[in-house]
């Protein structure tokens, strides 16, 4: 992930992910619906192909730095929240900001198994990658996550899946075909382990 302040004196880009963006299964009732973004482009990554950027205007709202989650409220009024990875730094930084633009590259699946044990919404495993991915876009923090999740969806057709990340929001991403050649008997609503890539920015304008 990266912060990135931009102003009319200075804009400095902090890389590196450890936990989620934007974009374990919560009970129905505890699920955020994801904010409607303010544009989507598209890229081309290499080896991985067409791929949405998501791009998000917000301003602060709060933040508690003991749980590290930021309420968040866009152009339209409604508020959200996320979830801030320790490598991002203090969350009460974004608190001096006029405005923040959030972009999220939602990334590769690498790996979809039954899970043995853990629950829903539990990470088992996060890897910043600070030199990034190969054809990702450089401004982008990029972080490697193991999480214990519910298998909402699989399409086979648009090579993708469908789960719900442990910031509460359901992302969808494209999936290696290796992942959907071997699906270990998984079917839609099991408790399984996903390994994923993702990538963002946030900028603050000052």
């Amino acid at each position: 992930m990266a912060f990135a302040h931009s102003g009319v004196s200075r804009r400095a880009v902090i890389a590196g992910l450890a936990a989620a963006s934007l974009a374990g299964i919560l009970p129905a009732s505890a699920q955020q619906a994801r904010p409607v973004p303010d544009s989507v482009t598209t890229i081309d990554i290499p080896n991985v192909g067409p791929m949405q950027v998501l791009t998000y205007k917000a301003q602060f709202v709060s933040a508690d730095p003991a749980t590290r989650r930021v309420v968040l409220q866009g152009a339209w009024g409604k508020r959200w929240s996320v979830l801030v990875p320790p490598m991002m730094g203090d969350v009460m930084s974004l608190a001096n900001s006029r405005s923040l633009v959030i972009r999220v590259l939602p990334g590769t699946a690498t790996y979809l198994g039954k899970a043995t044990q853990g629950r829903p919404g539990e990470v088992f495993a996060e890897v910043a990658l600070n030199a990034g991915l190969p054809g990702w876009p450089q401004d982008f923090g990029v972080r490697e996550v193991t999480i214990t999740t519910i298998l909402a969806n699989l399409d086979r057709s648009a090579g993708t899946i469908t789960f719900e990340g442990a910031d509460g929001f359901v992302r969808t991403v494209k999936a290696e075909p290796k992942v959907l050649a071997d699906l270990q008997g998984v079917e839609l609503g099991d408790l399984c382990q996903i390994k994923y890539f993702e990538g963002i920015t946030i900028n603050t304008v000052n």
